[in-house]
Formats: C-alpha cells, structure tokens, sequence
C-alpha cells in the first residue's frame, strides 16, 4: 500500500510540474521580433503626433488717466503749475506702449527777480508688467518702465536785482524771452489696480536725467516743463494716477511650454 502511494506522489508532482512548465513556455524569436514592432509603432505614433499651441485672448485697450500728483505739487510749488494726461495701450500680454503729455506755467515774483515761463512737454515708451495674472482678464499692474522726454518751452526775466550790500548799490535789469528744447531719459516702477470695471488708481515713482544743458547766457530755467527744476541734471518724482481703460480690442497670447532640461552628463 505505502508503495502504490509513493508511486501515486510521484507520478501526480511530475503532472503537476509538467503542466506549469508548459504554461511557462520561452518566447519564440519571432513572437519577439512582432511584438518590438508593435510597440515601436506605438511610440512613432505618439511622437508623430502634432501638439497644437495653446492660446487664448486676454483684455486690450487704450487707458487714459491724469496725474493727481500735480495738484499736491501745487500746494508745495505754487509757482509750477503743471497739468499731465497719461494713457497707455497693451501691446503684447505683459508689453504696454506708454505716452504722457501736460503744459506747465511757471510765474513767479519774489524781492529779487519777476519769471515768466511756460511750455509743453511729452514722454514715450514701453512699459513692462511684471506681475503673474491669476487669472486671464485681470488687469491690474506691478510694471517697471523706460521713457524719452521732450520739452520746449520759453522762459524770461522781465525784471531783476542783484543787491551789493558791500558796495553799497544794487544792479538792475531783464532777460528777454527765450525758447529751449530739453530732452531726458526715465526709468519707472509702478502698480496700477483695477478698483472698478475698467477704473484704475495709480501710482509709481519715477527718476529722470536730463540729456542735454538748457543754461542760456548764464540763464538757467527756474523749471523744464515735465522734468523739474532747471538747476539739476538729475530729479526724482511721483505719480499719482486716475484713468480708465477702453477695451476696444484684445490681444492674444500663446502658450510657450519651458524648455527641456539636457541631461548632465556623468563623464
């Protein structure tokens, strides 16, 4: 009986190793052969497939403000009366070209001398933001910028007294009308927020530097219209802004995808 069942053991694990050795048959060349094409096939396919760029259109428009900045300076200056209009247009999704133009009249009289002056001036340039959007019709603004300014004005001296106390007189006399053209260079950081449809307050602050000399004879101009005091090559500002946007048109902007990193190499 032990040896009907030991022959039984036997003869039932040799079965049973049969049977899995046949489920775990190799795989032929040839069923390799077909299935590395297959999946070579599959990834031609994919990477043959064309990616189509993403864009999408975001707000355009003109804007156009006035600086309320002058009406402070007014208080400290009475004698710069000054009045600015801004505007700006998107040109590309984060690119705005930017203008500025305003008059200024400067009278003055004190114990010393009487001045007259007044002219126009204009600013142009770009305008970059650099604030990330939360979402794609947000306007609002944290921009740096870079403009060229021009003025030309006329100023004169009706009358003048240089006192000599050690002499014991005094000089009189006048600076007939002269017309100046002065040119200068600014750099700018500022913020715009929408704080109603399409309403924007305004603020930025601003260096300017004076490209050219406006000394005449001996001369200089109490103010250049748009720039500040005569006697400085170089001023700094504010800007406090008011404007509103009219939304004509859109601009549209494309998706870029980042670039792939190249593998560093380990040699």
């Amino acid at each position: 009986m032990i040896r009907t069942f030991n022959f039984s053991f036997i003869l039932s694990s040799c079965l049973l190793c049969g049977t899995l050795f046949a489920q775990k048959k190799p795989v032929t060349t040839a069923a390799k052969s077909a299935a590395d094409t297959t999946h070579q096939s599959a990834v031609k396919k994919i990477t043959a497939a064309p990616v189509k760029d993403s864009s999408w259109l975001v707000p355009g428009g003109l804007r156009i403000g006035v600086d309320l900045g002058r009406i402070v300076n007014n208080i400290y200056y009475p004698y710069r009366q000054e009045y600015t209009i801004v505007a700006d247009a998107r040109l590309k999704a984060n690119t705005y070209a930017a203008l500025e133009v305003g008059y200024t009249n400067t009278p003055y009289s004190d114990t010393n001398y009487t001045y007259k002056g007044n002219g126009m001036f204009a600013t142009i340039g770009l305008d970059y933001n650099f604030l990330k959007r939360q979402y794609v019709n947000e306007k609002n603004m944290f921009y740096g910028g870079i403009r060229y300014g021009i003025s030309h004005f006329n100023y004169e001296v009706p009358t003048y007294t240089i006192h000599a106390p050690y002499w014991g007189g005094q000089l009189s006399g006048s600076y007939p009308k002269t017309n100046v053209t002065a040119h200068w260079a600014e750099l700018v950081l500022g913020l715009k927020t929408e704080v109603l449809k399409n309403f924007f307050l305004g603020w930025n602050v601003r260096t300017r530097i004076l490209i050219n000399s406006v000394e005449k004879d001996g001369f200089t101009p109490l103010t250049i219209p748009g720039f500040g005091s005569g006697s400085k090559s170089a001023v700094f500002d504010m800007q406090y802004t008011v404007s509103y946007v009219l939304p004509f048109y859109k601009v549209r902007e494309r998706y870029v995808p980042p670039k792939e990193k190249k593998p560093v190499s380990t040699r």
